[in-house]
């Protein structure tokens, strides 16, 4: 028997979400610049208004199209936000993230994925929510956000991390979480390049280390060892550069594999330590204007997890809130001259003047700020204009030389 969740307005959230994808073929310019309608590109876009009606327009271009989306939407606390109908109970979230997700879900490559970050205050809705719009078979399971050390005045324990839910559009043809390879290989600059250099490719045998005795395997000494088989094999690779002999002791040689850095990679670990979201905001002059940002180091491992080898990829982060993945989308091109594109979409929601209360989960990257008075050199009416704001200097940090189209939702 399957379990299923149920809330009040269950069946009138997956009919707006319905309702939202049968629109799309009728109202494919809702994307607007200043007065004019506009037909969404291949640019990297920031929409500014309600992410419903904008993903609805989205389905017209990028139906099938996008290959990460990450969204760390709006905790359910009771603080004031924009979106008009989401009220302060878990049947109201569920019902205002139903539509949203099942719009995401229609915007996905076949092996696309989504990562759904928030804390543990929806985490459980959120986890049987998700297996209802994309279907329990097609869950990738949870990644866990260490996001801090501190705490120690917490009446019960110390609240350091985040959850990150991860589904993809078909489980089957999502491939591997990869991030950048780490030690025991080390990075050596060869013929101009950076290389992952891993010097025991081969052993002689396996098993339990002993100081001083030698495990690799010698060129030297693979006929004997290993066979003819084998060393044909090696000589292949050598002779296509992807290993190269290094003079070892006794005279003899090491095998050496070379693997060019940006496409030296291993599995992703689940959990994930990445702090300091305010520390990118310092180092673009804007520290002080928005309340938890998400570090771009935690969505950039995200984002090239899944576009490790593609980095042609569209990201998707409809609560764009700072601007953290536009950011991060720019760091992971950064890595291997990737062409990476993002879409974010933020309503133009007031940033909350300094001495309101931001409770603990309140905020994800797309939740209301502290006062606009930035470095004292920037004020902002709203988030989306900080959003923008971020883009422009993160592009100039990053020397991408990245342009971007600012649209707005139109209401016709």
């Amino acid at each position: 028997m399957r379990t299923t969740l149920d809330w009040p307005g269950k069946a009138a959230a997956f009919a707006r979400g319905q309702e939202s994808i049968s629109a799309s073929h009728l109202t494919p310019h809702l994307l607007r610049r200043g007065e004019a309608c506009v037909p969404c590109t291949d640019e990297n876009l920031l929409v500014v208004g309600d992410n419903l009606p904008a993903l609805t327009a989205l389905l017209a271009t990028h139906r099938g199209r996008v290959k990460v989306v990450y969204i760390d939407p709006p905790y359910n606390t009771g603080s004031a936000l924009a979106y008009k109908d989401h009220g302060h109970d878990h049947a109201s979230w569920l019902s205002f993230m139903t539509p949203r997700l099942i719009l995401a879900r229609e915007l996905l490559r076949e092996d696309g994925v989504l990562f759904l970050h928030l804390d543990d205050g929806e985490s459980a809705w959120a986890q049987l929510l998700g297996h209802e719009v994309f279907g329990e078979e097609n869950s990738l399971g949870t990644l866990i956000h260490q996001r801090a050390k501190g705490g120690g005045n917490s009446p019960s324990f110390v609240r350091g991390h985040d959850y990150i839910h991860v589904w993809g559009r078909d489980a089957e043809q999502v491939g591997p979480f990869l991030t950048e390879k780490k030690a025991p290989a080390k990075l050596e600059i060869i013929d101009g390049r950076r290389m992952l250099v891993e010097t025991d490719v081969l052993r002689a045998g396996f098993g339990r280390y002993v100081r001083g005795q030698e495990r690799r395997l010698m060129y030297e000494d693979i006929l004997e060892v290993k066979g003819a088989k084998k060393l044909t094999e090696v000589d292949a690779k050598l002779a296509t550069g992807e290993y190269i002999l290094r003079p070892w002791s006794g005279g003899k040689h090491a095998v050496v594999r070379v693997t060019p850095a940006e496409k030296a990679s291993s599995k992703l670990y689940s959990i994930i330590k990445a702090l300091g979201g305010q520390n990118d905001l310092d180092a673009l002059g804007l520290g002080g204007v928005f309340s938890y940002p998400k570090p771009v180091e935690l969505v950039k491992t995200l984002v090239a997890s899944q576009t490790f080898f593609d980095p042609e990829a569209i990201v998707l982060d409809f609560f764009a809130g700072s601007g953290t993945t536009a950011q991060a989308v720019m760091a992971a091109n950064e890595r291997d001259e990737g062409n990476r594109r993002f879409i974010l979409v933020q309503t133009p929601e007031p940033l909350r003047a300094r001495g309101e209360a931001d409770g603990p989960g309140t905020a994800g990257s797309g939740a209301p700020g502290s006062a606009p008075h930035g470095d004292g050199r920037q004020r902002f009416r709203d988030i989306s204009e900080l959003t923008a704001e971020r883009v422009r200097r993160a592009a100039a940090k990053h020397a991408t030389g990245l342009t971007f189209e600012e649209l707005t939702v139109s209401e016709h």
